[in-house]
């Protein structure tokens, strides 16, 4: 398969892996709604409101584990598995890439107050319908999580942070980000197309700025450093963050608004990181 698979020219294999995907989202919706209806037959699976208060964890397990392991999951072991013994198209150079790329990560997340700002400016003519979207959202998943402690809270550490995080690293980071960047040699193309889709996939356009600077971020943790383990653990503690503040109804001020206090020195370090990747690129 694989000797078949580099026959096919980039936008082929591309192809090939999203319609794997999207069959195995099919495929795998398909099977547990079977499953659910046989083994549970009490269930009112056609009553999506009624389900989300009352089974949350059967919503959880039937909405996004045939999203995450069907269309993210499985074409990403799939790229990964016929391209592992491709050449690194990577930076990678030495352990002190991992620090400076989770210190990237960390940046990025005391910084969005400040991009979801600039979001709101650039949605302004549509904000309102946005806002009403999100609010409808954060409620709908605030059902799902329920209170901290509680098995639904689990689930949910489990599938949005945990399983979420693989996923999608494997689909945007090793997949299509790998992919842009061994087919046009091109690390801005391959970031920025590659941050863009993982932004509007997310459907959230209230944060899509956010979103994209998470793809851009999450997209040079794998460049610097040449795996995916860093963008993981990064990936699934914001998600589990993020699960267990709207779990707890608690997220802290500075998430709320910009705060100068955690802005500026982020600000600052991210100043730094950029100045020492350039002089560590131009040393290669």
């Amino acid at each position: 398969m694989k000797e078949k698979f580099k026959l096919l020219n980039p936008f082929s294999q591309a192809l090939m892996l999203v319609i794997i995907g999207v069959v195995s989202f099919i495929l795998l919706s398909i099977i547990l709604n079977l499953a659910y209806q046989t083994a549970f037959p009490e269930l009112p699976m056609n009553k999506v409101n009624e389900l989300i208060e009352s089974y949350p964890i059967h919503y959880m397990i039937l909405n996004f584990l045939p999203l995450q392991v069907g269309f993210f999951l499985i074409p990403g072991i799939i790229y990964w598995s016929l391209s592992r013994l491709n050449k690194s198209i990577t930076l990678k150079t030495n352990s002190t890439v991992y620090v400076w790329s989770i210190l990237l990560f960390l940046c990025a997340f005391f910084l969005l107050p400040f991009f979801s700002e600039i979001n709101i400016e650039i949605v302004q003519f549509n904000f309102e319908s946005l806002l009403k979207q999100k609010e409808q959202s954060d409620l709908q998943l605030k059902k799902l999580v329920g209170e901290v402690g509680s098995t639904s809270f689990y689930v949910a550490i489990l599938t949005i942070g945990l399983l979420t995080g693989i996923a999608e690293e494997l689909a945007f980071r090793r997949f299509l980000f790998h992919h842009m960047f061994t087919n046009t040699q091109s690390l801005k193309k391959a970031l920025f197309s590659s941050a863009f889709i993982f932004a509007l996939l997310h459907f959230n356009y209230l944060q899509i700025l956010p979103l994209f600077t998470f793809g851009l971020v999450l997209g040079m943790m794998y460049y610097v450093t040449g795996s995916l383990i860093p963008g993981i653990i990064m990936h699934a503690a914001n998600n589990m963050i993020n699960v267990y503040w709207l779990a707890s109804d608690n997220f802290p001020e500075w998430m709320e608004e910009i705060n100068l206090y955690t802005t500026i020195p982020a600000t600052a370090v991210l100043l730094l990181l950029v100045i020492l990747y350039k002089r560590k690129k131009g040393n290669i």
